[in-house]
């Protein structure tokens, strides 16, 4: 058994920052939250946009799960989307957990039948979820983590 700490990378929209928050008491691979709000003030297809995307990559890459905060615009982010899709890419395939806030928010596409694992933003769903996508990796298929 891996008695390495999960690290997790947290992507979500600037006015989720309250809820990105408390997921710093694990290691969080892109823990300067300051500088992750500063990506949304760049189109992401500009230039300026390629070294923070080189600098967000190598977090995503350091990380075992990539774990979304979904609010009612984050299915429309670019950069969610961008985020997410280099989670999935290449020979080390994050996990994927989405933290519903509001069951009406839609999920981001990046994440519908990528064996993603959704659940409410409760501190033991959200734990279970993570060991839960490092233990039990998915590439197809989404599950939805109920209250017992």
């Amino acid at each position: 058994m891996n008695t390495e700490p999960i690290r997790i990378y947290v992507c979500y929209e600037p006015d989720q920052r309250l809820c990105a928050d408390p997921l710093n008491s694990w290691p969080v691979t892109n823990a300067d939250l300051n500088a992750y709000d500063r990506r949304v003030q760049t189109p992401l297809n500009s230039a300026e946009a390629e070294p923070i995307k080189a600098a967000l990559a190598q977090q995503i890459e350091a990380a075992d799960v990539t774990i979304c905060i979904i609010g009612p615009e984050t299915h429309a982010s670019e950069w969610i989307a961008w985020e997410l899709a280099v989670s999935k890419e290449g020979s080390h395939r994050n996990g994927l957990v989405g933290i519903v806030l509001h069951e009406y928010d839609r999920h981001p596409d990046a994440m519908v039948d990528s064996g993603a694992i959704f659940v409410r933003f409760k501190r033991d769903l959200v734990e279970r979820a993570v060991r839960w996508a490092v233990e039990e990796p998915h590439t197809s298929d989404d599950f939805t983590l109920q209250d017992e």
